[in-house]
């Protein structure tokens, strides 16, 4: 089974894409356009509060709302398009412009996530103001944070290192490194930034050093300009410094706080912090880390419990557990399969042990009755 395995970088311990025979994977370690208005640029994001689209909102509230998403976890797991849409959908309530902060903590995970993920970011940004808070964004998590139009960092974050191997050998998916050198510099265009960036975060033997003057910043694949970025020996990954200074991020902001100060929108009069956000991912999280705490247990009972009683009573415990299973797989089928070893093949053949013990117990049953 091919992966996209982990690798070593230079902050953040390992940066790997995981590629099953099923789904591929970004690494994991710790796009349509919408209809309607045009969202916020990012240059109007400079001045003074970053003033948002103007279109008519389906129903326009007073204060424009500032919802905070945080994003934990491997991509498709913990960091997903579903909660995102959610937010953009209560978002849409109050018109277009608001305010939407993805606080990204992830070393990647899914590919075929990081595609949905993709198109949900290009139809929010149409509609609203989208910022990317980075804590740790590596392969998946930056490839995230890259169709923000502005991104800022925490102080210790660390986002690059997009890697693709396999998981057997270890080895880079020579193959599709061309194909991803592409699609990374697209994300870079998405959010505004020089496309020279993103092949140097895919491919260790590209380069990347820029010039400034001013304010303005000229990028070169090349290692010959005043200030260096990434040599051809790994891939490269900024840090809050570094992304600051070459213009990759818009800031650093240690704090909610600070964030609010550096967005401009910590004038209470205009704008309204929104929990819906911070809802969202709290729900989501403690369902997946029940998930994580209930199976395994589940597990164990299926062997244990209702042994001392035997024949009926433990085929019924043991369909009563293996069910708790099967229905933990409909809610977090991912998590189940990638965390937990758990897969669809696994869960069809637990549901046909499910169907062999109630015959069981029917024929028990039949058994015991008298002339049986």
């Amino acid at each position: 089974m091919n992966h996209f395995s982990f690798r070593p970088f230079k902050h953040i311990c390992i940066a790997c894409f995981l590629l099953s025979a099923q789904s591929q994977l970004f690494a994991q370690s710790s796009p349509p356009k919408g209809a309607g208005s045009t969202a916020p640029s990012k240059s109007d994001s400079k001045a003074g509060a970053k003033s948002a689209v103007t279109a008519v909102a389906p129903i326009q509230k007073t204060k424009k709302q500032v919802f905070l998403l945080p994003l934990d976890g491997m991509v498709g797991i913990g960091l997903r398009h579903d909660e995102m849409e959610q937010v953009e959908k209560i978002a849409d309530t109050f018109g277009p412009g608001q305010v939407i902060v993805l606080r990204i903590n992830s070393n990647g995970g899914l590919v075929t996530e990081g595609d949905l993920i993709a198109a949900t970011l290009t139809r929010i940004k149409n509609k609203h103001r989208l910022v990317a808070w980075i804590e740790k964004a590596i392969s998946g998590g930056a490839f995230t944070g890259l169709y923000c139009d502005e991104m800022y960092f925490m102080p210790e974050a660390a986002m690059g290192s997009i890697t693709m191997l396999n998981g057997a050998t270890r080895e880079e998916i020579k193959s599709a490194r061309e194909d991803w050198k592409s699609r990374v510099a697209e994300a870079c265009a998405a959010g505004d930034r020089d496309p020279k960036i993103g092949p140097a975060m895919v491919h260790s033997e590209v380069e990347l050093s820029y010039d400034k003057v001013g304010d303005k910043v000229t990028f070169y694949n090349d290692y010959k300009h005043e200030f260096k970025l990434s040599d051809n020996k790994e891939n490269l990954d900024f840090s809050a410094q570094s992304a600051e200074h070459s213009g990759f991020s818009d800031g650093t902001a240690a704090t909610e706080m600070d964030l609010y100060r550096e967005l401009g929108v910590n004038d209470m009069t205009k704008f309204e912090a929104n929990n819906a956000g911070k809802e969202i991912a709290e729900k989501w999280q403690k369902l997946i880390n029940g998930a994580k705490e209930d199976v395994p247990l589940l597990m164990q009972k299926r062997g244990i419990e209702g042994s001392s009683q035997g024949g009926i009573a433990f085929l019924q415990a043991r369909i009563r557990n293996t069910q708790k299973i099967v229905d933990w797989y409909k809610k977090c089928p991912a998590e189940m399969t990638y965390d937990l070893q758990i897969g669809e093949e696994a869960i069809e053949q637990l549901k046909q042990e499910i169907v062999q013990m109630r015959k069981q117990i029917k024929e028990m049953q039949a058994g015991s009755q008298p002339g049986g």
